[in-house]
């Protein structure tokens, strides 16, 4: 972050918040799943943007705003205790209790400026500023959190979740489960899921005595000098490129995450090999997909696999038909999950990262693109008691560096168009930026 953006910020205060029902010595030590084994401990980041509280909260002092998210935070970690541990090598977490680090901080500009800024860097300023430069190395807890208050009034409320303990899903349960925590201080609510962190059960850990030789670069891919960028695609373009695909295509119901992963991936190619001068390069698609169902919801961690699909010929560029394949390929995934047993799961999962690697690899494959959706996650409700967030940015999304060629979809505040964001070399995202066929349907969000 450079100085000038760095002296918005000021009055750093910091805090620990425990949880508020000490953690049962049944449960104080969490076994790391398989999974939660081969990712990388990368610090996931998520900030929620409130311009402007409802009345009730507009005329109280900024320490009540804070004091209610710190009590209903600390409520909340009782449910999600591991977050409040200290991690054990790459074997398990002590669920000690220790409790999560909470920020509070002063921003001196006006929150416009923060949404109209065309890169990410300006998005820093709502996130730890040791966590955000240290995602991959960072030693504090495993949840950080930070509440900023802008010269105009409004808030933004961030966190960064160690990934060794969840996924998307896991964080997007807890940023629901702690508002409601919040709302229910003024009334009876109940969050419907009452979480469980038994990955293990599922997919037994390594009985390696080294773990951390658990690892695969599908999770964890390598860090290069990239640029992120935001575009917002709405519902009427969204609504063209589905009926593009339908009047091309078998495929008669294609979801929002399709559409959007295929023609992201269309354009990416397009402009490399205009970059390139050259003809298409061979390139692997991964999608990363959530196996709750079959699992059951409540079940928190790392519970998801993925599934790839391979371009090698300009033929296969078509939209409809990447969407066919994509549809094809989650069909499969599905089916090998659906009558699953238990001890089934791990070696069909480790199968289908084992299938990806050997397409990059035997394919000579140039480029890799990795999407990530959270459309269906409900990320615009999350209320606190004054109201639904104006704004969400998106995890990967500020990741320093950030990770190249990701594409991280959500759905917008309506819920009926798309927002991403996508991290790319410079030199790819100055031509990705430009690409006529992508301004078409997606619109830069500054």
């Amino acid at each position: 972050m450079s100085s000038s953006v760095s002296r918005l910020v000021s009055s750093v205060c910091k805090k620990i918040i425990k949880p508020y029902s000490p953690t049962p010595i049944s449960l104080r030590c969490h076994k790391l799943s398989y999974l939660d084994q081969m990712v990388g401990g990368i610090y996931i980041p998520l900030a929620f943007f409130y311009p402007k509280l409802s009345n009730t909260w507009s005329n109280k002092p900024n320490n009540v705003v804070s004091q209610h998210l710190e009590k209903s935070l600390s409520k909340v970690l009782t449910y999600y205790y591991p977050f409040a541990g200290k991690l054990n090598d790459n074997i398990s977490i002590d669920c000690n209790d220790n409790g999560v680090e909470f920020f509070i901080t002063k921003i001196n500009c006006p929150m416009f400026e923060i949404f109209n800024h065309p890169y990410f860097e300006k998005h820093n300023l709502v996130y730890p500023t040791e966590v955000i430069n240290n995602q991959y190395t960072y030693e504090g807890s495993l949840a950080v959190f930070q509440l900023s208050h802008f010269s105009c009034g409004g808030i933004a409320i961030s966190m960064c979740l160690s990934h060794k303990v969840g996924d998307g899903y896991t964080f997007s349960n807890f940023m629901n489960h702690w508002a409601t925590m919040a709302r229910n201080a003024l009334s009876s609510e109940i969050y419907p899921i009452s979480p469980k962190f038994d990955g293990s059960f599922y997919f037994p850990p390594t009985k390696d005595k080294d773990s951390s030789n658990v690892s695969n670069n599908n999770i964890v891919p390598q860090r290069e000098e990239c640029v992120s960028k935001g575009f917002s695609i709405s519902s009427s373009k969204l609504t063209a490129l589905k009926a593009r695909v339908i009047n091309e295509s078998k495929v008669q119901n294609p979801s929002d995450t399709e559409v959007v992963s295929a023609f992201l991936y269309q354009r990416a190619m397009a402009i490399k090999k205009l970059v390139n001068s050259s003809s298409i390069r061979p390139s692997l698609l991964h999608q990363a997909v959530n196996l709750r169902p079959p699992l059951p919801k409540n079940t928190m961690g790392n519970i998801c696999s993925l599934f790839s699909i391979l371009t090698k010929e300009e033929k296969e560029m078509d939209l409809a038909q990447v969407v066919s394949k994509l549809r094809k390929e989650k069909e499969e995934v599905k089916q090998k999950y659906k009558n699953a047993k238990i001890e089934e799961l791990l070696p069909i999962t480790l199968e289908q990262y084992r299938k990806a690697n050997d397409l990059l690899v035997n394919n000579s494959c140039y480029d890799l693109y990795r999407f990530s959706s959270l459309i269906t996650f409900p990320s615009y409700d999350v209320d606190f008691g004054w109201g639904k967030p104006e704004k969400v940015i998106s995890p990967l999304s500020t990741s320093n560096p950030p990770i190249k060629n990701m594409f991280v979809l959500m759905a917008d505040k309506n819920r009926d168009g798309v927002n991403l964001t996508c991290s790319m070399k410079k030199q790819d995202m100055l031509a990705f930026e430009r690409d006529e066929e992508l301004l078409r349907f997606a619109s830069p969000t500054s």
